[in-house]
């Protein structure tokens, strides 16, 4: 990856003195920019000796060393024939930015296979194609085409699958006094991925936060592994959420739809922020300069009334905290006030301090009152007639002076939001040594993300062990000895990882059904067997409350009707007679298989109506205990399984060890690419829960 950011020779394939020639825009950005290594231009036809002074050849074997970088932009046709000319040329390293391979389909991935093949075949490693490649602003290296001057060097690196967004972003940051470290424009990323810039981002001692925007992540186990083993913030802005979005995807980056509740859950093991909103790439960046923030406990502060009920709302939508600085704190404050009118508490009203000073004072207190973790400002500076008066001070004095000292001082972070003419602000921003964000919504919004990102990184890291009592060798023979849809046998696999359900025996005649429920006891549940009616109440093939031999006798043949009512011809393969389970809550819990994240674990309110209340969550398998804890309370049932009204508390603590089983349970056996058991009983009585019923599909 260092070669391909630092190189100290590039050459350009395509590179002409025609007017519209699109690869002489790149090299003139070389240009622009300042790179100071050697540059060459590769056209087999010939005829320039030179463009913009730089030599042309007519191959790669003509140079006089062997490029560190191998730039093309040519139509896509020609580029595996240049990149094997190159590779025979011992070049290591490429940046392919035309388009036409894999995300048109048809003959462009006939070409995208060629070109791969042809990266292995002589071990070059290239970015692209469909992308604008690299740029780094340490050393003056541009390959984007795009005429563009050099932001300002800084922290924030940017990963980007599409190269336009990159470039709309950089042109927010030159407002926002942002800094750009370095840019991958990874386009089609068939061959260097965001996974490897994650990885390289996170050494790489320029850059602080690493921003990302995704329309597709194929490699989303790779993707968290990156991100969990560095310490650098990861942002990312995931698109293609829509069915309209996907479409539109497919023909831009050859992308595929992820499940976005996974991500989500994947993100947050990882410590990844996720963005909703493009500007907030610009907002992360700013709260990342900031010191962390160490704790929950924030001071809204603001000279107008309106703006600190605006941020007690944000803020406890945010889920932060109100500090208390104790009365200390506002007996020192209100020193600074004019009459004394305001009620002072937090949120802080600080209209009736007229004093810049004063405000300035007010802030540094509440940064090193030890029950504050962080603070946010909103104020204004307003167009109005030039004067001495007392609102031009309060408005118009500069305390960034001020705040920066505190700001250092104490460790702590300060978020400030400052509204005004847009002239004014954008040159206040890149005049004064504080971050100032856009609007509230974003700064506090982030401001919360960062304050999450510093509370993970001090976590210890994500461990999990297999749960005891569980029979590896038995269930591994089940699974050899099963394929394709299996229904409530699948109950035997769950009890060879110590997942307990309802006593039960299986029957294939009347007679052996009677025999089963007088060992069980009744009343009785009976249960059809049929890989044709998996969805059993579907098919009318559950039976509760069965009291006698009698009932026995015409529920089997009841069940017998039902399913050949449900479909014609449809195979009988017996009955299953289950004990009765007392009364409960019924949740569910289930696993599937997911293309990106791999094995999941998905657990929530079940029953019939698990398909009307949705009420769930999920993890990547295999999960721990306290992860499926911290998920479980977010359940909007999870209340009812606390006991309410009167009710006496569910086993939460067996419904976790369950989940937790079934998730080592999907990650030790990827044969199992969907399983469910629904329902799951949580007992009333507190005593445990049980697996009622369960299907599973092997492949």
């Amino acid at each position: 990856m260092k070669k391909i950011f630092y190189p100290e020779s590039i050459a350009i394939w395509g590179l002409s003195n025609r007017e519209n020639n699109i690869p002489r825009l790149m090299l003139e950005n070389l240009i622009r920019w300042g790179f100071t290594g050697r540059l060459f231009g590769i056209h087999p036809k010939g005829g320039e000796s030179h463009v913009d002074g730089v030599k042309m050849f007519k191959s790669v074997a003509e140079l006089p060393l062997v490029p560190d970088l191998a730039v093309f932009l040519l139509p896509a046709r020609f580029i595996p024939g240049a990149l094997r000319e190159a590779g025979e040329a011992g070049v290591k390293r490429a940046a392919v930015l035309s388009g036409g391979f894999n995300e048109s389909g048809g003959q462009g991935e006939k070409l995208a296979e060629e070109l791969m093949e042809t990266a292995r075949e002589f071990g070059i490693r290239f970015m692209g194609p469909n992308g604008l490649t690299v740029a780094n602003t340490a050393n003056g290296l541009c390959l984007p085409f795009t005429p563009a001057f050099k932001p300002p060097q800084g922290g924030m690196s940017m990963i980007t699958q599409s190269g336009g967004m990159g470039l709309f972003l950089w042109n927010l940051m030159a407002d926002e006094n942002i800094g750009l470290a370095k840019f991958a424009s990874i386009g089609n990323k068939l061959n260097i991925t965001e996974v490897d810039c994650i990885r390289y981002f996170g050494e790489d001692p320029e850059t602080k936060v690493i921003c990302l925007y995704l329309e597709s992540i194929p490699n989303g186990r790779e993707l968290i592994e990156a991100a969990s083993e560095i310490d650098k913030p990861v942002i990312v802005y995931k698109s293609n959420t829509t069915s309209a979005g996907n479409k539109a995807a497919m023909s831009h980056t050859a992308a595929i739809s992820n499940n976005e509740a996974i991500i989500d859950s994947a993100f947050e093991r990882a410590g990844i922020i996720r963005i909703q909103e493009f500007f907030d790439f610009i907002s992360a960046a700013k709260a990342f300069e900031l010191p962390p923030m160490k704790g929950n406990r924030i001071m809204a502060i603001s000279p107008a009334g309106g703006f600190t009920v605006m941020m007690a709302d944000l803020c406890e939508t945010q889920e932060f905290e109100f500090a208390d600085p104790g009365p200390s704190f506002y007996e020192e404050v209100a020193k600074f006030t004019n009459a004394g009118v305001i009620n002072l508490s937090n949120p802080l009203d600080l209209g009736d301090v007229y004093d810049p000073s004063g405000t300035a004072s007010a802030i540094s207190l509440a940064l090193h009152n030890e029950n504050v973790d962080g603070a946010v400002y909103v104020t204004q500076n307003p167009q109005m007639p030039k004067d001495d008066d007392v609102f031009n001070k309060m408005f118009k004095t500069d305390i960034s002076k001020n705040v920066t000292g505190a700001i250092r001082s104490s460790g702590k972070p300060l978020a400030a939001c400052l509204y005004g003419p847009t002239r004014t602000i954008n040159r206040l921003k890149k005049n004064v040594t504080v971050p100032i964000f856009s609007s509230p919504e974003s700064m506090i919004r982030i401001l919360k993300k960062q304050q999450l990102f510093h509370q993970k990184k001090s976590e210890p890291a994500f461990k999990t062990s297999l749960p005891r009592g569980i029979d590896m060798d038995k269930a591994s023979a089940w699974i050899d000895s099963h394929t394709g849809t299996c229904g409530e046998e699948s109950l035997e696999l769950l009890e060879a990882f110590g997942i307990a359900a309802a006593p039960n025996k299986t029957a294939t005649t009347e007679a052996e059904a009677i025999a089963a429920a007088t060992a069980i006891g009744y009343p009785v549940v009976m249960k059809v067997i049929s890989p044709d009616a998996v969805h059993k109440s579907e098919a009318g093939g559950v039976l509760v409350g069965l009291p006698n031999e009698n009932a026995i006798r015409e529920g089997f043949l009841t069940i017998q009707k039902n399913l050949e009512s449900y479909k014609a011809g449809a195979r009988f393969d017996g009955v299953r007679l289950m004990a009765m389970a007392s009364d409960g809550h019924d949740m569910f819990v289930g696993g599937m298989v997911d293309d990106a994240f791999g094995p999941v674990v998905l657990f929530g309110y079940g029953g019939i109506y698990i398909e009307v209340f949705q009420d769930a969550q999920n993890a990547l398998a295999p999960s721990n205990e306290a992860e499926i804890r911290m998920k479980l309370e977010r359940l909007s049932s999870f209340k009812i399984l606390e006991g309410t009204r009167g009710q006496i508390r569910s086993d939460i603590e067996g419904y976790v060890d369950l989940i937790h089983r079934v998730s080592h349970l999907m990650a030790s056996f990827p044969q199992i690419k969907e399983l469910d058991l629904n329902p799951v009983r949580l007992l009333a009585d507190g005593s445990g829960c049980l697996a009622l019923d369960a299907r599973c599909r092997l492949g």
